[in-house]
């Protein structure tokens, strides 16, 4: 939906109230804390519902990313137009200088937009890729130091010179169905206890063809579901056995955060592939991309644990794997 067409339809906080009620309730509006249907609209406070038997207050917000906000509903819809528009990503400082808020109101919000692109598990089946990637910044040389004056040694501090399997860099497990969807998630390490927990989530394993690289740690897949394996040392393909695929969203990812981002924190990473999945995942997609995005935002509660986090150590006991 076009940045204007947005603006226009939804320009107050009572027309964007009305329409996430549409879309969350119908025509029926249910408590979020006991889903009763016996409630009244307050008559002084029109966004606002009474349920008669919590005797609790409640409005469409509770249990969704927009919980506790005190951004005004029009710049939200704003936000997310312009985090969907953009296909490989839109900076907080550029929010910030297209709606003229803080960088820290900016860079909250888009991460409560990621939020709510998560969607309900669903299992991967037919032709399925799986494959790793590595995600950190460049090696730095430690010319600068005297100490390191003699050696071609890259700073280790924040990333390993080093590419691929071996790095310190942060690893991402991925996979995709062909001409389907995308999964990935952010695994501390990458052993065969790991990924094998990683495949059983993710794919139907008996409706499944899997496809992999000669990486040893996916050889216990072998047990639960039917692999071919393409060697990259002897070629890259060998008819449909490649892949390719998963390779090419690795390459939309990188392009996109080394276009429209810089660099990321590892802390946020997990938030920025829930992003760029979206977006691949729905790549086909040719209705109101804006009114599925809310009805998705707003259909479930979601895992508040995503946006209220305040230091690195929670994030791998919600995210990662250990």
């Amino acid at each position: 939906m076009k940045i204007t067409t947005i603006a226009k339809k939804y320009g107050t906080q009572a027309k964007c109230l009305s329409y996430m009620e549409k879309l969350r309730w119908g025509k029926t509006v249910k408590c979020p804390y006991c889903g009763s249907e016996k409630n009244k609209r307050y008559k002084n406070q029109k966004n606002r519902h009474k349920c008669y038997d919590c005797k609790r207050s409640f409005s469409v917000l509770i249990d969704t990313i927009f919980e506790d906000t005190r951004l005004p509903l029009p710049d939200w819809f704003m936000i997310i137009g312009l985090m969907l528009n953009s296909k490989s990503g839109i900076a907080s400082k550029e929010i910030q200088r297209n709606l003229g808020v803080t960088y820290k109101t900016a860079f909250y919000t888009s991460m409560r937009v990621r939020c709510g692109m998560l969607v309900e598990d669903s299992y991967l089946h037919g032709i399925v890729e799986a494959d790793e990637s590595y995600f950190g910044g460049k090696a730095r040389r430690k010319s600068v130091n005297p100490k390191y004056l003699d050696k071609s040694e890259a700073n280790l501090s924040t990333s390993s010179p080093k590419r691929g399997r071996g790095t310190n860099k942060i690893s991402v497990a991925g996979m995709v169905e062909r001409d389907g969807k995308v999964k990935t998630k952010v695994i501390e390490k990458l052993t065969k206890r790991n990924l094998l927990a990683f495949l059983k989530k993710t794919v139907d394993t008996n409706d499944s063809l899997l496809m992999t690289d000669g990486f040893r740690s996916y050889k216990e897949f072998d047990k639960h579901v039917e692999r071919m394996v393409i060697i990259h040392k002897k070629q890259f393909s060998k008819g449909i056995v490649h892949v390719n695929t998963i390779e090419g969203f690795w390459s939309y990812v990188k392009n996109g955060i080394r276009g429209s981002y810089k660099s990321i924190s590892p802390k946020y990473l997990p938030l920025y592939l829930i992003e760029y999945e979206w977006k691949y995942n729905n790549r086909k997609y040719k209705g109101d991309m804006f009114k599925k995005y809310l009805k998705n935002a707003l259909s479930h509660e979601k895992d508040t644990a995503y946006w209220k986090i305040s230091t690195p150590e929670k994030v791998k006991e919600v995210i990662y794997e250990k």
